[in-house]
């Protein structure tokens, strides 16, 4: 099975690895202003993205022991098959994850706004005539 490729720059991936931590302070120490804030930016990003998908866990978890305990109690009131009760909570689930991991998806590939690529990349003047 393949592995999902991460929408992350890879210097900022690095930057969650702790055994790369000295490599990534030096390529940081030689960036220029613009490449920093642009790195930051997208360090900031990749922070977000992660801080969602972490609240994602736990709601997907909160559901799932919400969802069960509802399943237990129409499992004992109700007669006959109930049994596709406790599948509930499982599709539950799968919808916080699928939703969480859409907007941690969308939060990660942000992009810098028009403005700031401005200033950080101007355009060339016209040769002179």
């Amino acid at each position: 099975m393949a592995k999902a490729k991460s929408a992350e720059d890879p210097l900022v991936a690095q930057v969650f690895e702790a055994d790369k931590n000295d490599k990534v302070l030096d390529a940081i120490k030689n960036l220029s202003p613009e490449e920093a804030e642009f790195f930051l930016f997208k360090l900031e990003a990749a922070i977000r993205k992660r801080k969602i998908q972490i609240s994602g866990y736990l709601a997907a978890m909160f559901v799932w022991a919400v969802g069960t305990f509802i399943a237990l109690i129409y499992y004992g009131t109700h007669d006959g098959f109930t049994g596709w009760a406790f599948l509930a909570p499982f599709a539950a689930v799968g919808l916080v994850l699928f939703a969480f991991g859409k907007w941690a998806e969308k939060v990660g590939k942000a992009t810098l706004p028009s403005a700031k690529i401005a200033e950080c990349d101007p355009a060339p003047s016209p040769p002179p005539s």
